[in-house]
């Protein structure tokens, strides 16, 4: 229940500010996915800190520089956790006074980027909650829907599969580990549970819809699908399968809080592929040419990202974060944008078209 999570979460919380945790200071959570890592993601961020995830299958030398690079002041494992009586701890929230800005970092997740060295992208509240906001008026989960988390929660994705549906009072299904990996383990959860609300990746909704028994998964009322370009002929053959279930293409880098565009996918006939949307609340989206100037309708440039979703930059990489969150050329004194390295063209309606990357 709500009063049990709670009570385990603000247990923990209070240890965690015990040891000296509090705004800005970064906790490494290393768990496979469980109950006690929804108790422990949520109780960081009770503690007024920023949760860093981390696999523990990962190999030692990434977790190492992971730990390091972020100044991880304390390691949440299973052996951390076993150890703990937090039985006498109080079960009441943390009082955090003023302490907690929307400017003060959420999470930290490590992407490999194309060179293959772990970069730290540090997100602040005030964006994923501008995020989870737009999802809840956007989508408007109630208590009586039912969020599948089964990404792994060192992707961005797992961050509104986690806390979109504990916000707003709905039930989280949490996915056994590996078991998303596992179409017919996720059908037959979806159908057990009744799951409303699920995410794939273009590349595992494939497979998932080859499984027979997706096309009884009659309880989705949401689908959404990112971190690929989603193709046109996987879109109709979803729309096909699961007839009548709501498919929504969002698109947006880990830099700018998990989503940034969304687009509810339709038969639109002669269309090639599958758009990417218009931009979600308070973020904006402009198609440049190398000069950053708007390039025509219909015309491909590259993709730069502006508004409350712009992640404070990268830990510890001050050339990196200047060489991809740069001025924006429009806007007030001190805006950025974000080049995505993504190229993208404006279609006459005002939807955006996902085209490729830059390199």
């Amino acid at each position: 229940t709500y009063a049990e999570l709670n009570t385990r979460a603000n247990r923990l919380a209070h240890h965690l500010v015990d040891q000296g945790i509090g705004p800005d200071t970064v906790v490494a959570v290393s768990l496979h996915r469980s109950l006690d890592m929804v108790v422990a993601l949520l109780a960081v961020l009770k503690a007024g800190g920023a949760y860093l995830p981390v696999d523990p299958d990962h190999p030692r030398d990434r977790v190492r520089h992971m730990l390091e690079d972020a100044g991880a002041g304390l390691v949440l494992d299973a052996d951390a956790l076993a150890r703990l009586d937090l039985t006498q701890r109080p079960d009441h929230d943390v009082d955090l006074g003023n302490r907690l800005t929307p400017d003060h970092l959420a999470y930290v997740i490590y992407t490999s980027g194309s060179t293959g060295r772990p970069k730290g992208v540090a997100i602040p509240h005030g964006g994923i909650v501008n995020r989870l906001a737009w999802m809840q008026g956007e989508y408007g989960l109630t208590p009586e829907d039912r969020v599948l988390q089964k990404t792994p929660f060192t992707f961005d994705v797992s961050v509104w599969e986690f806390f979109w549906p504990l916000l707003e009072g709905a039930t989280l299904v949490v996915a056994r580990p590996d078991g998303h990996k596992d179409p017919l383990y996720l059908a037959r959860l979806i159908r057990s549970e009744g799951v409303t609300t699920a995410h794939f990746v273009p590349s595992m909704l494939q497979v998932f819809l080859h499984e027979p028994e997706a096309s009884r998964c009659s309880s989705l009322r949401h689908v959404m699908c990112s971190g690929e370009a989603l193709p046109r002929d996987l879109q109709d053959e979803f729309l096909n399968v699961l007839d009548g279930v709501p498919l929504h293409n969002l698109y947006g880098p880990t830099e700018v809080s998990v989503d940034v565009t969304s687009w509810e996918c339709r038969a639109e006939p002669g269309a090639t592929s599958v758009p990417i949307g218009r931009p979600i609340w308070n973020t904006g989206a402009l198609v440049l040419d190398e000069g950053l100037r708007p390039v025509p309708t219909g015309v491909p440039g590259e993709l730069y990202l502006s508004g409350a979703g712009l992640a404070r930059g990268y830990l510890n990489r001050s050339a990196l974060t200047a060489e991809r969150f740069v001025p924006a050329p429009f806007g007030a004194p001190g805006e950025r944008m974000y080049r995505t390295g993504d190229i993208a063209r404006l279609r006459p309606d005002g939807v955006l078209e996902y085209l490729g990357r830059t390199d």
